[in-house]
């Protein structure tokens, strides 16, 4: 029991602690830094106690080197993968459910667009080859020739054709200059092989938008025929 208490024993204890709470830690980045600060408390309490000195000391040395080198890249991978920063708050809430490397990662499948007054997204029952997405601007939808709907920022364009496979069933044109995220069909097709989480997050999303629209033409139409009777 007095043995156990020792001082120099509790920095032994300590190293065990730590190392124990890195194994409940999800998130690789803490445990990375939890395994170096609790293997670096061991290679004191071997040095002040000069035990091990000639195999747990070099392994524990080894042990930190390769944490501080995955440190080291999951940096470098946070770097890569931050967001813009005036579009990072929309990004976010419309892919609500993705961290920011997840996001990151599926920018990587999109082209950044700056569309002008009068340009034409998609044209109803052409096929379209890409998924949009308005991070600012305003669209005129036109079904047979009548608007039926405006799109602002962080609305979707051409879901329906993303979604189903087939041509656009509206013409969508911009009324207002902005900028717009193009994903290519075949490249985001790539990302969510890769990644099922980003795979059903986006057509959660996608759902979701397709539904407040749904949504928000039928109170359209609700209001349009009380103002008619």
């Amino acid at each position: 029991m007095n043995t156990l208490f020792q001082p120099i024993d509790l920095v032994e204890h300590l190293s065990f602690l730590v190392l124990a709470v890195s194994y409940f830690t999800t998130k690789m980045m803490w445990l990375r830094v939890a395994a170096c600060v609790g293997l670096t408390l061991e290679i004191i309490y071997f040095s002040l106690t000069r035990q091990a000195l000639t195999t747990g000391l070099p392994w524990d040395i080894i042990f930190v080197l390769i944490n501080l080198y995955e440190i080291i890249l999951l940096i470098q991978q946070r770097a890569q993968t931050k967001l813009p920063a005036q579009d990072a708050v929309m990004l976010r809430r419309a892919f609500d459910g993705l961290d920011d490397p997840q996001i990151a990662k599926l920018l990587k499948a999109a082209d950044w667009r700056v569309v002008e007054v009068g340009d034409v997204i998609t044209r109803q029952d052409a096929p379209v080859d890409a998924l949009y997405f308005v991070l600012h601007g305003r669209a005129k939808v036109e079904v047979d020739g009548n608007t039926v709907a405006h799109l602002n920022d962080g609305a979707f364009i051409g879901e329906i054709a993303y979604l189903t496979g087939n041509a656009a069933t509206a013409k969508v044109t911009i009324e207002e200059k902005g900028r717009l995220l193009a994903f290519s069909r075949v490249r985001i097709a790539k990302v969510t092989a890769g990644d099922k989480q980003i795979s059903g997050i986006l057509f959660q999303v996608l759902g979701r938008d397709l539904a407040q629209k749904m949504r928000a033409a039928n109170t359209r139409k609700i209001l349009e025929n009380e103002e008619l009777l």
